[in-house]
């Protein structure tokens, strides 16, 4: 091919270039197809149509820049963003799942700080340890100050038997007016019995006191384990209420009809241990001894206290 035929092929053109336009030598002139019609035509790339384009209306690339952007100016409707109405739905969602749970913990909180208070039932204490081994634990309950209640259910708890050489350990349960529960202290039991101990004896005594039943094959009887706080101020108590004791442990002595002895106490020694004793009518006494200056330990038989201070020796209290 000479060069007229070539010069028919790129056209000549002397127009300024305007920046950012595509000379026309960038363009490639359309080759000749000598292939028919209906053949596939060859394959096109984007850079080809947008120089094309760009050409045939004669602007360049930043015309269709500023072009664009003044149109978004003229019609900003078109160009502002609009969230999904499904993104506005699960956003929704959310936010509601979210609000149910805080208002059910908040809901749960009122109603254990508010409705549950003071209506639960108080968890109840454990009953300490007897201070000796024993066989068996009964715990009997009575009304706060109700003498007669707690005199029948120690009686009771006495005829509910146990082989012989048995002891069992008693607890005493009140019950306040106020629907509280408490286990007795030496104070709220011999307050309730209306004991005419001396002054100063309960202050002395620590709260904690074991209430014993000794089973014999023909009967029971009835100790006390106490711990005072001032061994010898404790043993002088007992001393002074010598003169009345017998009064207010009568009830204690279940079947014999018990008075106040016409005879004193008198000095013994049981397992090498000092104690006093009265005799009583139907072979009952009374007697009581201070065990390894600790304990004071009151029984209603002379066996009983034998017992009693033989099992403090062989498993003494920690």
């Amino acid at each position: 091919m000479d060069n007229k035929q070539i010069e028919e092929f790129v056209p000549q053109s002397h127009e300024p270039v305007k920046p950012g336009q595509i000379p026309n030598q960038s363009v490639p002139p359309p080759k000749q197809h000598l292939e028919k019609e209906s053949e596939l035509p060859k394959i096109r790339t984007m850079k080809h149509d947008a120089a094309r384009y760009l050409k045939d209306r004669n602007i360049s690339f930043l015309d269709l820049v500023s072009k664009e952007h003044e149109y978004a100016e003229e019609h900003p409707e078109k160009f502002e963003y609009r969230e999904r109405v499904t993104e506005k739905v699960w956003f929704r969602g959310v936010l509601g799942l979210v609000g149910i749970v805080l208002l059910a913990v908040v809901g749960y909180g009122v109603y254990v700080a508010l409705l549950t208070r003071d209506t639960l039932p108080p968890t109840e204490a454990t009953p300490a340890r007897a201070f000796i081994p024993v066989e068996e634990r009964e715990i009997i309950t009575i009304r706060e100050g109700d003498r007669a209640g707690l005199l029948a259910k120690l009686e009771a708890a006495r005829r509910s038997r146990l082989p012989s050489r048995s002891i069992k350990h008693v607890v005493v349960r009140i019950d306040s007016f106020g629907g509280e529960t408490r286990f007795a202290t030496v104070k709220d039991f011999m307050e309730t019995l209306e004991f005419k101990t001396p002054s100063g004896f309960i202050e002395n005594i620590n709260d904690k006191f074991d209430i014993l039943i000794y089973y014999r094959p023909d009967g029971a009887n009835i100790g006390f384990v106490l711990e005072p706080k001032d061994r010898e101020r404790a043993f002088a108590h007992m001393l002074e209420w010598e003169n009345s004791i017998i009064l207010d442990f009568r009830n204690f002595y279940f079947d014999a009809d018990v008075t106040q002895p016409l005879h004193l106490f008198t000095d013994t020694v049981v397992r090498n241990i000092d104690t006093r004793s009265v005799a009583l009518q139907e072979n009952a006494a009374f007697s009581y001894g201070i065990f390894a200056q600790r304990f004071l330990v009151i029984a209603t038989s002379e066996e009983f206290m034998d017992i009693l201070l033989g099992r403090l020796i062989a498993a003494p209290p920690r």
